[in-house]
């Protein structure tokens, strides 16, 4: 009898004890550059890494805009994120104990990648002092390359004042508008103009080189998880952890949050000319 006591005993502290070391759980989340059906498939090499190395359930989720997802970061709603540039820099000025930098993806070998105006490969703009007085099309405006470095370059060329600009979310949408002649011009990343430079786009101007998308890390995922999680991105034998996020990434290198500062600076500058 007692031991039929001490087994049932046993068989309850079991069932209560099982939620205690049930495995962690972590959200993974992505700026909404693609629609989340997308972006879900082109990260679950990622999220497969991820899972093996933290040994955690690791869910995907985006948004519906860039600031709902930087709100969702913010409120600690997602643990790991890959995200643009320009939110990094922002938000780990702003909030530097809720975004941590984890490692920076390659873009050919190295950290950095531009941005380039594209115009029509038969129109009379060849030039950014051909856009006095022109139309300009952006992507999201919390965008790097479709947003804020095109702008800042038409600051500095000196015309920005001068022209008549609007949002047209996605990358492909600035492109499109383009060649439509819906606007004379328009920001994109190297990899989407070149895509669409078969199509009739050709590129009128490129930036000088910026540091990379970011992987990072809210609160939730502590100091030795985040050196696995680091470790992994860093020493990866799967390709496909990268080159299905882009074609042209090679890897994840380690990088310092001061490396992000200028970005921060032309943020700052656009920020104050430009209505959010």
């Amino acid at each position: 009898m007692r031991i039929k006591i001490i087994l049932v005993t046993a068989l309850i502290i079991a069932c209560f004890a099982a939620p205690l070391f049930a495995a962690e759980t972590y959200v993974f989340g992505v700026h909404p550059y693609k629609n989340p059906a997308e972006l879900a498939n082109i990260f679950k090499p990622l999220i497969s890494l991820l899972e093996a190395e933290t040994g955690a359930k690791v869910s995907f989720r985006s948004a519906k805009d860039y600031e709902a997802f930087n709100q969702a970061i913010l409120k600690g709603e997602i643990d790991i994120f890959f995200m643009g540039p320009s939110i990094y820099a922002e938000l780990s000025n702003l909030h530097p104990d809720k975004v941590r930098l984890v490692a920076t993806a390659l873009s050919k070998g190295k950290p950095t990648f531009k941005g380039v105006i594209v115009a029509k490969k038969d129109g009379p703009i060849n030039s950014l002092a051909d856009l006095k007085g022109k139309k300009m099309a952006f992507g999201d405006r919390d965008s790097t390359l479709s947003c804020y470095i095109p702008a800042a370059m038409l600051m500095d060329a000196g015309v920005f004042d001068s022209m008549k600009y609007d949002f047209t979310g996605k990358h492909e949408n600035v492109a499109n508008s383009v060649l439509q002649g819906g606007h004379d011009a328009g920001g994109l990343k190297p990899d989407v103009a070149e895509k669409f430079m078969g199509q009739g786009l050709k590129v009128i101007a490129e930036s000088a080189p910026v540091y990379e998308h970011v992987i990072g890390v809210g609160p939730k995922i502590d100091g030795a998880t985040m050196k696995k999680i680091q470790a992994a991105l860093i020493n990866g034998k799967d390709p496909k952890v990268y080159t299905s996020i882009q074609k042209d990434y090679t890897g994840f290198a380690v990088t310092k949050p001061s490396d992000y500062a200028s970005l921060f600076g032309i943020i700052k500058k656009v920020d104050a000319k430009m209505a959010k």
